[in-house]
């Protein structure tokens, strides 16, 4: 029945064929495994923190921030923070009555950040060090594994699975995670597509906020994980897909020591 029509006719619907059988091929694929588009986010701005060691040996971080109400002042110690409230103008008899006199003599990491120029920062940490009689905090021997700096993302979605404490901290959540105890199902494409958005969106809301910044900060001075943790986080959770957690999991599975085969 085909006699009638011309080889190149012929051809050319022998192609339609072809494309029609690969397009109703693809439209029938299913969504569930196809990857998700990367998240086109805003940089994160620079945070611009200096540091600055007092003569008792305290550290200090730095930060040109707040507003024209005024700033922050913090006090890390291993086991708490102390956020200090601080006007713009006419600061000292404020610092004075807020100074948190259970911390005398305890080791801290000490946090400015507001309106005032560098020399008053200096000036609000060194009368606090001495008023308080403080020392030095040295960090937390409690290192992220390569695997979780690989694998950010997957590491954050097992430890909100395994926590009702929604206020704790992105470092000290992922320091939290118990791969032991990991029952949870993996997120299927919708949900994991809804999460990241949530947790890019709050990371960026949180390193824009002065307040926060601070609390950001500390862990990172506190737990010293890669500098950039934050940044790549941020990052990592644009380009990730559901096979996160997955991921992460086959990374600490080999990573493992190989038990060696017994003898007999």
């Amino acid at each position: 029945m085909l006699h009638g029509f011309s080889r190149t006719t012929l051809s050319a619907l022998i192609i339609v064929c072809l494309l029609l059988i690969s397009w109703i091929h693809l439209g029938w694929k299913d969504e569930e495994q196809q990857p998700l588009p990367a998240l086109q986010q805003p940089p994160l701005a620079t945070a611009d923190w200096q540091f600055w060691q007092s003569i008792e040996g305290v550290g200090v971080y730095l930060r040109s921030a707040g507003d024209v109400h005024g700033g922050y002042l913090a006090l890390r110690s291993a086991s708490e923070m102390h956020v200090l409230s601080l006007p713009a103008n006419d600061w000292t008899q404020p610092l004075k009555q807020q100074l948190p006199g259970h911390v005398l003599g305890q080791a801290v990491i000490l946090l400015v950040s507001g309106p005032w120029d560098e020399l008053s920062q200096k000036t609000m940490a060194a009368y606090v060090i001495r008023s308080l009689q403080l020392h030095t905090l040295h960090a937390a021997s409690t290192p992220l594994s390569a695997c979780v700096i690989q694998h950010l993302p997957g590491a954050l979605w097992l430890t909100q699975q395994q926590t009702t404490d929604t206020g704790a901290s992105v470092l000290n959540a992922l320091l939290s995670l118990n791969t032991e105890a990991v029952s949870t199902p993996l997120p299927d494409r919708k949900t994991w597509s809804e999460w990241r958005l949530e947790q890019t969106r709050m990371l960026r809301q949180n390193w824009q906020n002065d307040r926060r910044q601070i609390d950001i900060q500390a862990d990172l001075a506190y737990y010293r994980p890669p500098e950039d943790l934050y940044r790549q986080l941020y990052n990592q959770l644009g380009q990730s897909q559901k096979t996160a957690p997955a991921e992460l999991l086959q990374c600490l599975s080999a990573a493992q020591p190989q038990r060696e085969p017994s003898q007999h």
